[in-house]
């Protein structure tokens, strides 16, 4: 008898059929997207409106202006207000880590298509110099090259701000340019966090305290927030949004990042950029699409409870591409995060791979079939 009919070579691909078919059926029964999305399918009573967009590196114009049109933004930004961008430069790290240039020269040219003039970009980074990081990144060519001011919040005036019912903390030192503004706007990365979950819009605002007063990476933020017990720095973030409330975010999710956010994290290709006036609706509807449960995630959760915006999907009317559609659950910075997740990345790959087990299961069984038919034969 051929060796290729042996008992053990039967053995072996009916052991490899059995595990193939146990995987099938644990993938056809376990969590799948629909089932996760559920209980945060919009109710109908908008309190919140977030415009979802597909957007790619070469149609990042296009792709705001299709945002700015779904959330009727051309009578919310008047010409005659100062603008101030804030972008995500937490130090001289290549994007997704950081703001891409091309989302920053876009977003400059479609405001000043609108008839703003007078814009400014300004950044507190964590790491290194402010200016140099803007300049080995491309980001302060795209500023003088469209000639805007930039601003290093670094360095400065400084203006010493009472937090109204200040969690973290109760007196701010900040750069006295935030308050001579009459519109801000967060540009942020959409990236997990190995400190805040997600690092998305109001995550943005760590940017904004001087570096001088703060500490580098702004420690003495992360050291009032372990005074709290933790808050992942939920405290901090919100005390900052009480102060400088941010008036529009935008969050480049182009390509994003995943895992060790907010820096050494993996590159995502989402092809989004994500837009809304409630800075906390608009986060929320980011972080849902990551995977994760915006009533959980204790930076939305707080700011929702202090007033700040809308944390709840039901109540969010989202515009323009559906969040089933673009659902794509990250992997975390560190795994005790899952627990705020709604479907982990290691389930969602367990469901898209569904198809191809029941393929291998299918063809496994054909070949073992095949295989014990000619054993048989062999021995008649």
């Amino acid at each position: 008898m051929p060796y290729g009919f042996s008992r053990p070579l039967i053995i072996i691909f009916l052991s490899i059929s059995c595990i193939f078919t146990a995987l099938t059926i644990y993938a056809y029964t376990a969590k799948n997207p629909d089932e996760a999305l559920r209980d945060f399918k919009f109710k109908g009573e908008s309190k919140a409106v977030v415009a979802v967009v597909k957007a790619e590196r070469t149609n990042v114009y296009e792709a705001l202006s299709e945002a700015f049109h779904l959330l009727n933004l051309e009578d919310y930004v008047k010409p005659d207000y100062k603008i101030m961008i804030k972008p995500n430069v937490v130090g001289a790290h290549t994007p997704p880590a950081t703001t891409h240039p091309e989302t920053l020269r876009a977003l400059i040219n479609l405001l000043k298509s609108m008839g703003s003039s007078q814009i400014a970009v300004a950044e507190g980074s964590g790491e290194g110099n402010t200016l140099e990081n803007l300049r080995i990144l491309g980001l302060l060519d795209v500023a003088l090259s469209s000639g805007v001011e930039l601003v290093d919040l670094n360095v400065g005036e400084f203006v010493n701000v009472t937090v109204p019912n200040g969690r973290a903390l109760q007196n701010v030192t900040l750069n006295k340019r935030l308050f001579e503004i009459d519109f801000f706007i967060s540009l942020a990365c959409l990236k997990t966090h190995s400190d805040a979950v997600v690092t998305l819009g109001l995550k943005n605002l760590i940017g904004i305290p001087p570096s001088s007063v703060y500490g580098s990476p702004k420690w003495r933020l992360h050291e009032a927030d372990n005074r709290l017990g933790g808050t992942y720095m939920a405290a901090p973030i919100t005390d900052l949004a009480t102060i400088r409330p941010i008036n529009l975010t935008i969050i480049d999710g182009i390509v994003a990042m995943e895992g060790l956010g907010p820096t050494q994290g993996t590159p995502v290709n989402m092809g989004l950029i994500i837009v809304g006036k409630d800075p906390v609706a608009t986060d929320s509807i980011a972080a849902l699409i990551m995977g994760f449960n915006p009533r959980l995630i204790p930076t939305l959760k707080m700011a929702a409870e202090r007033g700040l915006g809308v944390n709840d999907p039901a109540y969010i009317e989202v515009r323009g591409v559906e969040i089933e559609e673009v659902f794509r659950p990250f992997s975390t910075a560190r795994t005790d995060h899952q627990r705020f997740q709604i479907m982990t990345r290691e389930e969602y790959v367990l469901y898209e791979s569904r198809i191809t087990f029941a393929i291998a299961s299918a063809i496994s069984w054909i070949i073992t079939a095949i295989f014990v038919m000619l054993r048989v034969k062999s021995k008649m």
